[in-house]
């Protein structure tokens, strides 16, 4: 998880607004930093980067004097748990006398790949370029801008998301389609795996390199992706809607309401009362000013964030016999302090639903979850997490329901099953 967003304007055009506005759309894909760089009319870079979200980053006066027709934008989440990093993307060389901005979503878990690594690549000729993309072995959309052109780059394996998008006339790539719509674009196109694309003042060009199989990761409709985004043209909401509506037939519940893990349990839980015909009703409020307590960097940070993050809605579930949907479950930290409030409040029973399989697996590639050790499912069956948990039952959709309703477009499963693609 990360986020790209990058358009190349034409000469008449000021796109540090547009840029502030598309990272706005893509905050969810990282919280800790966050970097915007223009180049100027004259060609010059400028750019504002930060620890912190984007609104406590950029200010209206000091985006405006960011002017400039093209430019990259970033937002960032911490890998490993590690702690903040000053090396914000987008990164910036000077190659040959010129600026080269590179800004990376991904990860390239092989420590003798850098970024400059993109650019170097990029700015060979063609045989070399297309025979040192398929060697750099990870998850990942770059996004590579000097003066004259603009360069998206998919890993060949697919994994990460990577779309084309245009307004007035000049193209953005960005890490979802969300974006697009927030500045009043219009997508495109996804980029293909193992695509990479130029665009350049009055032509639009690519090439492919040898295409794996695909893998795009699952995570991105389970979690990732913002709900109004479409991946592969498939529809994250929609995939998400269907996921509850499986869990039900897979595993048909008594109960007496259906809530929903904000929020991102939420889509599933309309999708599972719509099959089961008992009542969504809401069961627990959240604090809009907290953010995605799973990318907090550490433990004491995400345990603090969800205290001050949920709060039960006792009138709609006391007495209740609860049917809780979660979109996963990765440490156990969220879930299992909103049993505890949920039955603390009155709920007579929690039954616990999820939406994804059993996280089992730490991922290098495109999530980075933790550590195997702190992944609630590792080691442990169904029976011994529930307990763990404090549900009174707890069941996962299967692995083939969740890929056929997020359109079986082949996909890394690494995190339930170990698998790698690469």
């Amino acid at each position: 998880m990360s986020g790209n967003f990058a358009i190349f304007g034409n000469e008449k055009m000021d796109v540090s607004t547009i840029i502030n506005v598309a990272l706005y759309a893509i905050q969810h894909r990282g919280q800790i930093c966050t970097g915007m760089t223009i180049f100027d009319y004259n060609n010059e870079i400028r750019d504002i980067k930060g620890q912190g979200l984007v609104s406590t980053v950029y200010n209206d006066r000091e985006v405006k004097l960011l002017e400039g027709n093209k430019g990259v934008g970033h937002v960032k989440y911490a890998f490993s748990d590690e702690a903040y990093d000053p090396n914000f993307m987008p990164y910036i060389y000077t190659v040959d006398g010129n600026d080269i901005v590179i800004s990376i979503e991904g990860n390239v878990p092989e420590s003798n790949i850098s970024p400059r690594v993109f650019v170097d690549l990029i700015r060979s000729d063609k045989e070399t370029m297309l025979k040192g993309i398929p060697e750099i072995k990870g998850a990942y959309s770059a996004i590579y801008m000097d003066e004259d052109k603009m360069v998206g780059i998919r890993d060949p394996w697919g994994i990460k998301p990577l779309s084309l998008g245009i307004f007035n006339g000049a193209y953005m790539l960005s890490s979802e389609t969300c974006a697009f719509d927030s500045v009043g674009g219009e997508f495109i196109r996804d980029i293909e795996p193992g695509e990479i694309i130029f665009i350049e003042k009055d032509k639009i060009h690519s090439y492919k390199v040898d295409e794996h199989k695909k893998a795009l990761c699952i995570f991105e409709f389970v979690y990732i992706a913002r709900q109004d985004s479409y991946i592969e043209n498939k529809s994250v909401y929609e995939a998400r809607y269907n996921m509850g509506k499986e869990l039900y037939k897979e595993c048909p519940t008594d109960g007496d309401i259906v809530i929903g893990a904000p929020d991102s349990g939420t889509i599933a839980s309309l999708g599972y009362a719509r099959e089961s015909g008992i009542p969504f009703e809401q069961g627990i409020v959240k604090n809009r000013y907290i953010g995605r307590t799973f990318i907090e960097p550490t433990q004491e940070m995400r345990e603090q964030s969800v205290k001050i993050k949920l709060t039960p809605l006792k009138t709609n579930i006391e007495g209740k016999r609860i049917i809780l949907v979660d979109d996963s479950i990765v440490r156990g930290t969220t879930i299992k302090r909103i049993i505890k409030m949920l039955k603390e409040a009155g709920a007579k029973e929690v039954h616990v639903r999820v939406s994804s399989p059993p996280i089992r697996y730490s991922c290098d590639l495109s999530v980075d979850t933790p550590n195997e050790k702190k992944l609630i499912s590792h080691g442990r069956t169904v029976e011994e997490t529930r307990e763990y948990i404090g549900a009174d039952s707890l069941y996962f959709i299967s692995k083939d329901s969740l890929k056929r309703v997020c359109g079986n477009l082949g996909f890394c499963t690494n995190c339930f099953d170990g698998n790698y693609p690469i």
